[in-house]
């Protein structure tokens, strides 16, 4: 029976994965929603450095959503529909916390760091054209 554990698991993630343009937008939306939520925590330096692992992981994740969104639309022909439009409020609430997070000594640069993987990712995959 243990030895059917990895193969179950690995049905599993698979049938999770997003199906539509609007999976990817709502994976990514609870990301941001996490991310939020982290920010939320930090009031000082020293937690900033802390959490600037599992921040990097948040923002790695959502480069790799836009990059895996980006394929399945290439992909399946998928166009973004009306549907899939921002969600202001969350962004809002994000954009209030990074300025929040900016204003701790060094949180720009420690934010910046923090963000750097992923900006790599998505510079790599959709480069400056002109």
């Amino acid at each position: 029976m243990k030895s059917l554990f990895p193969f179950f698991l690995f049905i599993f993630l698979i049938s999770c994965g997003p199906r539509s343009l609007d999976d990817f937008q709502e994976e990514g939306e609870g990301v941001i929603r996490s991310l939020v939520q982290e920010l939320k925590s930090i009031h000082k330096r020293d937690q900033l450095l802390a959490a600037c692992p599992k921040l990097q992981r948040y923002f790695d994740r959502l480069a790799m959503i836009m990059i895996e969104a980006e394929e399945y639309q290439k992909k399946h022909g998928e166009k973004e529909n009306g549907q899939n439009q921002l969600n202001h409020e969350l962004s809002d609430q994000l954009r209030v916390e990074l300025n929040r997070i900016y204003e701790i000594e060094g949180g720009r640069q420690i934010m910046e760091k923090c963000q750097e993987k992923g900006l790599h990712l998505l510079y790599h995959k959709f480069p400056q054209t002109g």
